[in-house]
């Protein structure tokens, strides 16, 4: 495991942006051939209930845009302070040009500032964290750290009605700043590509350009979209625990110093799992937001804690250990502290 600590850096705001229009399992009756005890079977297991999903017409980086100026706003920070935006998702607007230069020009972020995007998933909060810390550690002030993605637009993942659909639309907005006195943060990181093929679009890339033939009648693209259950799984288990208590080691933490352990929202049953190998009382491992919002992707992690521990981190002290891990195959894992920061909660588009 590459193991990292990084000091001067605190996170001074977090902000998440869902969409309006909200979906039940219930509702879809296709699902399961309308096996309505089958489904309820799964949703039990799984913890999938409700989602959040943007129309056609919405991408992750207005979800995004809209979380960076309520952050603005609510902590009156002019956004010609900001020295770069980092926007992390595998939803772009485009192939390119990067979407952050696009969000820098509507965000009014100054000309003399970086931007670019990163091609991540699950693991793309902690990642963006990591990059934003290395960033601000070279000489930069005040980073902009956009997360988000629509994976509800990868609509043929789940087209066949084999299993239910699972994934939720959010968006999200992370301050951080050069800070002195900052406690260190510290990250476990890792990565598997020889299963990379365990979640994917299979089409539409430079690999598998888009043709004629790669459309449903329904006029959808056949992203060719895939995602094996139980690899992600047994990949989870298996190196989840382990990061979590090498993280643990690496900044000399018990488990019982850490206030809340904020996962990556795979699903109830792998949180479950990675609490009881990593012997965290549920109490401290939220996975309520799973429930109500689906799985987000990269954006699980900041929408938890907006979700779940917006009092507690907008009034306390607190020390957090996150997760995030999935397509790639990839992990990265991270300590730090909270000092009563800015939290929107959560804010619907």
């Amino acid at each position: 495991m590459l193991q990292l600590k990084i000091n001067n850096v605190s996170i001074k705001g977090i902000s998440t942006v869902v969409p309006r229009k909200e979906l039940c399992l219930l509702d879809d009756k296709t699902l399961y051939d309308g096996d309505e005890k089958q489904l309820k079977r799964v949703m039990k297991s799984s913890g999938f209930n409700k989602r959040r999903v943007v129309d056609e017409n919405t991408t992750s980086a207005d979800l995004c845009q809209r979380a960076a100026e309520i952050l603005f706003k609510e902590m009156g920070i002019s956004s010609e302070t900001i020295d770069g935006v980092i926007f992390v998702t595998q939803t772009p607007d485009y192939y390119m040009p990067a979407t952050a230069c696009i969000l820098q020009n509507k965000l009014g972020i100054k000309q003399s500032s970086i931007a670019f995007d990163v091609n991540q998933g699950c693991a793309g909060y902690t990642y963006g964290l990591y990059i934003a810390s290395s960033l601000i550690n070279t000489g930069l002030n005040r980073l902009l750290l956009l997360v988000g993605d629509t994976s509800s637009k990868y609509t043929d993942m789940f087209k066949e009605h084999k299993s239910a659909p699972i994934f939720g639309d959010a968006g999200s907005a992370t301050l951080l700043e050069y800070d002195e006195n900052a406690r260190s943060i510290y990250f476990d990181i890792g990565t598997d590509g020889s299963n990379y093929d365990v979640i994917m679009a299979n089409n539409g890339g430079f690999r598998n350009p888009v043709k004629q033939t790669d459309f449903y009648e329904d006029g959808t693209y056949k992203y060719q979209a895939q995602m094996d259950g139980m690899k992600v799984m047994e990949f989870t288990l298996d190196k989840v625990p382990n990061s979590i208590n090498n993280i643990l080691n690496f900044s000399k933490n018990k488990q019982e110093d850490i206030d809340y352990f904020i996962m990556h929202q795979a699903n109830k049953f792998i949180l479950q799992n990675i609490a009881l190998n990593s012997d965290i009382p549920m109490e401290k491992m939220p996975t309520e937001t799973l429930s109500k919002y689906g799985n987000q992707s990269c954006t699980s992690i900041p929408c938890t804690i907006s979700d779940i521990i917006k009092k507690d981190i907008t009034t306390k002290h607190l020390k957090l250990l996150l997760s995030g891990f999935g397509i790639g195959l990839s992990w990265i894992s991270c300590i730090l502290e909270t000092d009563n920061i800015y939290c929107s909660g959560i804010v619907e588009y």
